[in-house]
């Protein structure tokens, strides 16, 4: 008998362990504009048996949350959504069902943010990232990073063919117009 609940035991904490490291949190990487405006979207796998997730949102500097208008895309079934602005500057973000409806795969909510003019981008994350089952059992899921390129509307300095790198066919427009051409 004693052995029986072990294996079963075991057996409950692998299921546990697997499923764990089958949800996975993904998140797009952005191109914006210096001053413009995008949204991170998060899409969720392996969650199916989930019915609650929280994770902090961190971002780049001067890359900031336009206001708490995230919204839940098709992954959700009746979730509602909280976003908090942590005292580091972070937010965390909470989706659960009170009725324990379950996540499905793909798009799971975009969060639009603002790029100041003087950005420069970088790598935002989610992390501390918690998941729960209908069961109420907490699983930890792994950090997702993702960048945040702010486009630059200076021209490359030296690109003189307007190719978007610096190489030897500069060099030969300088040449053709030493020779003339």
């Amino acid at each position: 008998m004693m052995k029986r609940r072990i294996v079963q035991t075991i057996v409950a904490l692998l299921a546990i362990a697997g499923s764990a490291t089958a949800q996975r949190l993904t998140v797009q990487d952005i191109e914006v504009n210096p001053g413009g405006q995008a949204e991170i979207v998060v899409s969720v796998s392996g969650a199916t048996a989930m019915t609650a997730l929280q994770f902090n949102l961190a971002l780049p500097e001067g890359v900031t949350m336009a206001g708490d208008d995230a919204t839940l895309g098709a992954a959700t079934n009746s979730h509602t959504l909280s976003v908090q602005t942590l005292n580091n500057g972070d937010h965390l973000i909470v989706v659960y069902s009170k009725d324990l409806n379950t996540f499905k795969d793909g798009e799971l909510l975009r969060i639009p943010v603002t790029v100041s003019s003087n950005a420069t981008g970088g790598d935002g994350r989610l992390y501390t990232v918690r998941m729960a089952t209908t069961d109420a059992v907490s699983q930890k899921c792994s950090e997702t990073a993702f960048a945040v390129t702010v486009k630059s509307d200076e021209p490359l300095k030296g690109d003189l063919n307007g190719d978007g790198v610096v190489n030897v066919g500069d060099i030969m427009v300088i040449i053709n117009i030493m020779a003339g051409k």
